[in-house]
């Protein structure tokens, strides 16, 4: 995978989770494997119950802006998820390949497993809500790095094909042949602007 630098320090909140350390390069997940080297960026295969079991890997860029009296902050990791929009499992890697934590969930909950051990939480939303400070549509995510919308959320197709707008974001997947999306959430006076890019390995 191609390594993009750390754009600024995580938030020391992140404690909570073990992340500032792994950020740090201080330690790595020995019990949670890494993806194989030879995983394609984007895979489906059939699981016993008939639907696709996707894997997708590449890097991510998260930007927050300054808001209020929130200072701007940003993270770039790599990643790797394997399983289904409703059920699954996201490494989170530094750029260098040490992985730092991993995210998983099913229908009613989510956990992080870091360094610190098991946090478990409500859902997603709340899961990124309390560790990064901002709900981030992960569930969705996974569909946009298809370059669809989510189906289970209404969205609204812009002018620019390959582009449309969904829960609050505008997703511009008009780079996908070149591995490459970008998802912005633009600021307001109840929310922070954000800016997510993906960057997805052959």
């Amino acid at each position: 995978m191609r390594a993009l630098p750390l754009l600024a320090a995580w938030p020391s909140r992140l404690g909570l989770l073990g992340l500032a350390c792994a950020l740090s390069g201080c330690g790595h997940l020995a019990a949670v494997p890494h993806p194989p080297a030879d995983a394609p960026g984007t895979t489906a295969s059939s699981t016993n119950e008939g639907s696709p079991r996707l894997a997708l890997q590449g890097q991510l860029s998260i930007k927050l802006q300054a808001w209020q009296d929130l200072p701007a902050k940003g993270l770039s990791l790599g990643f790797f998820f394997s399983g289904h929009t409703d059920q699954g499992l996201l490494d989170l890697m530094t750029p260098l390949g040490t992985l730092m934590a991993q995210v998983g969930w099913h229908a009613d909950e989510a956990w992080v497993v870091s360094q610190e051990g098991r946090q478990t939480y409500a859902d997603l939303d709340e899961l990124s809500r309390q560790t990064l400070g901002e709900a981030l549509p992960l569930r969705s995510l996974v569909h946009w790095m298809q370059g669809q919308p989510d189906p289970t959320q209404p969205s609204t197709p812009d002018d620019q094909p390959g582009v449309f707008e969904q829960a609050g974001w505008r997703i511009d997947t008009r780079e996908l042949g070149e591995q490459r999306i970008q998802a912005t959430r633009s600021a307001s006076e109840q929310q922070r602007a954000i800016h997510i890019k993906v960057y997805l390995d052959r």
